[in-house]
């Protein structure tokens, strides 16, 4: 009997030992998993910035995106990047994950197979890239262009409406002289007088008219022309944080409703980052009308005709479809959030 009941003692002490050590085991495990659950980890958003007029700096400048991003414990670093291509290679390398960029970067950035998704269209101007003629110029109409020296980047909104104002007024790319310059060597030549024209987008065209006294032969309002901005999203950075894709773009919505609330002080922050002049601003901003809204099929339609002249002026090598890059979700559920007032 005595054996027994030691044997017995041994194993109810064994199974006690067990059973404690389990618990722990499980109260620890659970205390892991809340601690998880109740400090998830912070993540950084990565968005691109440059010194322009736009919403996107406005908002920077405003804090608006901290604001929004703490309440999905996100914080904002700010990627000053300069231009649609280093804006793209940012992208491949993931250092940056949301951007506002120009209509033909993101041609040539689905080109080269970049990860990205267009989100919203940024603006829907159709002032916004004309032809210039400087101050005292005789020239009347596109027509007058023929064996004139006109400036223009090649692979931009500005080289594509060129060529359509030229076709249009029954004139070929071989009756003019093209010289191709950069916006700023453009700019020197222009106000030089070493050529006759200059096809240009925003800022320069206002400040070439408000600050140098250039006037404007044509401009896409004159043929329906749009040339918008797209806020683009990295693919990755969406998939894996679509409520954030979506609180940046209602920051946007806000902030372009702040600003036609407060224009003049609006222009000044503007002003103030950009060194341009608040009547250069005020230009910008007319011409330019920025909005955020989902890509329209009108839009898009646009993009693949100027796919289309891109390639057929050997400016890319193949043609894409670009609404394969378009992704409305983000910014239809941004619109619904502010609706019911998220």
């Amino acid at each position: 009997m005595k054996k027994l009941s030691l044997f017995g003692l041994l194993s109810i002490l064994s199974l006690l030992f067990v059973l404690i050590v389990g618990c722990s085991k499980t109260n620890e495990s659970s205390e892991n998993k809340t601690t998880s659950t109740s400090t998830p980890q912070e993540v950084t958003v990565n968005i691109g910035v440059q010194h322009a007029v736009a919403p996107l700096v406005l908002a920077q400048q405003k804090k608006m995106f901290e604001e929004e991003f703490a309440k999905h414990q996100a914080k904002v670093n700010f990627v000053e990047v300069q231009g649609g291509p280093a804006q793209f290679d940012a992208i491949l390398a993931n250092r940056l994950d949301l951007a506002v960029t120009g209509n033909t970067p993101v041609i040539t950035g689905q080109l080269a197979n970049i990860p990205f998704k267009e989100i919203a269209i940024g603006s829907t101007g159709s002032k916004n890239v004309a032809i210039l003629l400087p101050k005292g110029s005789s020239i009347q109409n596109i027509e007058e262009l023929k064996g004139k020296k006109i400036a223009v980047a090649k692979a931009t909104a500005a080289y594509d409406i060129l060529f359509r104002f030229l076709e249009k007024s029954g004139l070929k790319a071989s009756d003019v002289e093209i010289i191709q310059l950069s916006p700023d060597e453009a700019k020197a030549a222009f106000v030089g007088g070493s050529v006759d024209a200059w096809s240009i987008g925003e800022p320069y065209l206002s400040t070439a008219v408000v600050s140098d006294g250039a006037k404007v032969l044509a401009d896409g309002s004159m043929i329906n022309y749009i040339s918008p901005a797209f806020h683009i999203a990295r693919t990755q950075f969406a998939q894996e944080h679509p409520e954030l894709v979506t609180a940046y773009l209602k920051v946007l919505v806000k902030t372009l409703e702040w600003q036609e609330q407060n224009l003049d002080e609006a222009v000044k922050i503007y002003s103030e980052g950009t060194k341009l002049g608040p009547d250069v601003v005020k230009s910008v901003i007319n011409n330019v009308k920025f909005a955020t809204l989902p890509v329209s099929d009108e839009t898009v339609k646009a993009q693949g005709e100027l796919a289309q002249f891109l390639f057929n002026e050997k400016a890319i090598n193949k043609l894409v479809d670009p609404s394969q890059v378009v992704d409305n979700s983000f910014m239809n559920k941004a619109l619904e959030e502010l609706k019911n007032n998220k």
